[in-house]
């Protein structure tokens, strides 16, 4: 018999909750969404988060001679990824919150129209490349951030002299 994984299980529980709660009070659940979004400091926040996120990674990784970075790191350095991660996911996850807002406020409150000449498949076309750019965004900051701060269990592997 396999053995139960309960924090999946946990996680398929609190979604079912959360869809529960959130279809009971699909307007309130809409209007809080148009108000996260309208929030004159969100842009300032993200920034904020992502700078936070990546220094406190690039800290832990500074002093670190096996880090192995991407692209950016192997041509300039660890300080050069960092900082491109700041910008990187920075622009990616502003320029996604205003493009959602603007769609959200168009098809779901009709107030105003933010996107004149598109067909709704392009609406909602926006509408997902913006979550998913915002989502992977954030996922990357607090993967760094997680990273950064779990202090890894294995030990410094040390060649042996031939």
């Amino acid at each position: 018999m396999k053995a139960l994984n309960f924090k999946l299980i946990g996680v398929f529980i609190f979604l079912i909750v959360l869809s529960f709660i959130l279809m009971s009070n699909t307007k309130a659940t809409m209007l809080l969404i148009k108000s996260v979004l309208k929030w004159e400091s969100l842009n300032a926040s993200l920034w904020l988060g992502f700078i936070c996120c990546f220094v406190v990674h690039y800290l832990s990784i500074k002093d670190d001679t096996s880090y192995n970075g991407g692209l950016i790191f192997k041509h300039f350095g660890k300080f050069a990824d960092s900082a491109f991660a700041i910008i990187t996911y920075g622009l990616a996850s502003t320029t996604s919150s205003s493009i959602l807002k603007g769609v959200y406020i168009q098809q779901y409150f009709e107030e105003k129209v933010y996107f004149n000449h598109f067909d709704q498949i392009d609406i909602y076309s926006m509408l997902v490349v913006c979550l998913f750019l915002l989502g992977y965004s954030l996922y990357a900051a607090i993967s760094a951030l997680r990273n950064a701060v779990l202090l890894s269990q294995a030990e410094l592997a040390i060649p042996i002299a031939d």
